[in-house]
């Protein structure tokens, strides 16, 4: 899938002299958390997002720091601070370095530039204009959509079986010697040991998602692996 298939499109936007409070209000409005910024022609030139807007004197969150912290401040550190809490227009208080995606762009890649810059949303941008946003709810409501369509696949307990036994192997999580993997009626057993919760919860997961399985029932221990030799006394 691409941002074509799941992207908010006739997205809202302010100009770089929108007002603060015109911005606010629309966030509220529309209950959206960020508006690109656009110029006259349409073009990306920015975001303002709640993030930029929560520091503010008017409701006594702007930042203030002890004076020790403040001698590892620069100047312009200071004054950019300044300007970014008590500006009154978009221009002063949006971020400019915005990561922007296109239509074609892979859903996978637009998760992994969300993750990378700690971000909510992206525009999306073709011929130099923003033509719709992706945000992390379009990204769930694309991934609800495709598991309610997913086909129900003709299995057996045999393929139930080797399904899970391939998803497992080649992991490096995955437990030496493989765990046992029972099937019947697609009621899946697992039993074995693994080194700790959390692999135990992956190879459950790995079980619950393979095609045909009506039930997972655990029976896997948990045995730590040894941290080290113990030193002679």
């Amino acid at each position: 899938m691409q941002a074509r298939d799941i992207m908010t499109t006739g997205v809202l936007t302010v100009t770089p002299q929108s007002s603060v409070a015109n911005a606010a209000h629309l966030m509220l409005e529309h209950r959206v958390s960020g508006l690109p910024v656009v110029d006259q022609k349409g073009a990306l030139v920015g975001i303002v997002t709640e993030r930029d807007l929560v520091c503010r004197p008017e409701i006594s969150t702007a930042p203030r720091h002890e004076k020790w912290i403040q001698l590892w401040l620069t100047p312009d550190e200071l004054a950019e601070e300044y300007v970014q809490s008590r500006g009154r227009t978009v221009c002063e208080v949006m971020t400019s370095q915005v990561v922007s995606i296109t239509p074609d762009t892979p859903l996978g890649k637009i998760v992994a530039l969300m993750t990378r810059d700690g971000v909510k949303r992206l525009p999306v941008v073709q011929d130099g204009k923003v033509i719709g946003i992706v945000s992390r709810a379009d990204l769930l409501r694309g991934l609800a959509a495709r598991l309610d369509s997913l086909p129900e696949a003709k299995t057996t307990d045999l393929s139930i079986r080797s399904h899970i036994l391939r998803e497992i192997r080649g992991k490096r999580w995955a437990p030496r010697p493989i765990i046992n993997v029972a099937v019947c009626d697609g009621v899946v057993e697992l039993t074995g040991n693994v080194a700790s919760e959390i692999v135990r919860d992956a190879i459950r997961v790995a079980a619950k998602n393979a095609p045909g399985v009506a039930e997972v029932i655990d029976h896997l221990s948990v045995i730590p692996r040894a941290s080290g030799l113990k030193g002679r006394t």
